[in-house]
């Protein structure tokens, strides 16, 4: 090797490969701990816009009660005004004052956790289908109010270039609260599917269905319901083990 060529070549100490793969290392952790903090940012800045919104709506609704309960049959507008907020707003989150009343008198009516479950106990067979029948009996019983709100969220989701809330999720807490006593005893990933698949068969889309698609009588589909939450509790208790098939010990 010519002493020129040596001389252009470093001698590299093994702590300067450490220090230069320290520095490798740092280069690369700052810019994923910059995106974490950013993904962080962005995600609480969402919940804030979707709770903005919802406050938004509750207070369209609050201030419809306010108007319905002096006596008078407000517009939208009147109803924005009361509330302070704009009527192009107003108009993304329902599409009618008719839409809005009938929601208002709907919420009078719907059960809370307390109504249902206070005096219920911690079976929690029990407690869903005490749900299932306070949430779809009040559903059969305020028939046209509950199409009208349904048809007011399609209406605004097929409208909206944004995600304004069309629907509050009402079923959602008496569900929940339904399932508290299983919390530990199922899996998690199964008391959430248990959670998600009775919001299925408890609500407006299940009455529907069963009115509409299947052509039941109010009777009628309160039972199917009612089976149908029932068979996806005990779909839920049964141990995964005792729900393989058996094999046949017949002998051909």
């Amino acid at each position: 090797m010519s002493l020129q060529f040596r001389k252009l070549v470093k001698h590299r100490s093994p702590d300067d490969d450490d220090e230069e793969e320290g520095t490798t290392t740092a280069e690369h952790q700052r810019p994923q701990g910059q995106e974490l903090i950013a993904e962080t940012r962005t995600n609480v800045t969402e919940t804030g816009r979707v709770n903005q919104k919802l406050r938004t709506r509750q207070a369209l609704l609050d201030a419809a009660r306010e108007l319905v309960g002096e006596g008078a049959s407000p517009t939208l507008a009147e109803v924005a005004e009361h509330a302070m907020i704009s009527k192009t707003t107003a108009y993304r989150y329902f599409a009618s004052a008719e839409a809005l009343i009938e929601e208002v008198f709907f919420d009078q009516d719907f059960p809370t956790v307390e109504d249902v479950l206070e005096s219920t106990g911690d079976d929690p067979t029990a407690r869903v289908l005490a749900v299932e029948e306070a949430i779809n009996d009040t559903l059969l019983s305020h028939e046209s109010a509950m199409r009208m709100i349904v048809r007011n969220a399609l209406d605004r989701g097929l409208a909206a270039e944004d995600d304004v809330p069309t629907r509050v999720g009402r079923r959602q807490d008496l569900i929940a609260a339904a399932l508290e006593p299983l919390e530990g005893a199922l899996e998690p990933s199964v008391h959430v599917r248990l959670r998600h698949a009775l919001a299925l068969v408890i609500g407006p889309e299940a009455i529907i269905a069963a009115r509409d698609i299947c052509g039941l009588s109010p009777d009628e589909t309160r039972s199917v319901t009612r089976w149908a939450a029932e068979a996806l509790l005990v779909r839920a208790l049964t141990p995964a083990d005792s729900r393989k098939p058996r094999r046949s010990t017949k002998r051909a």
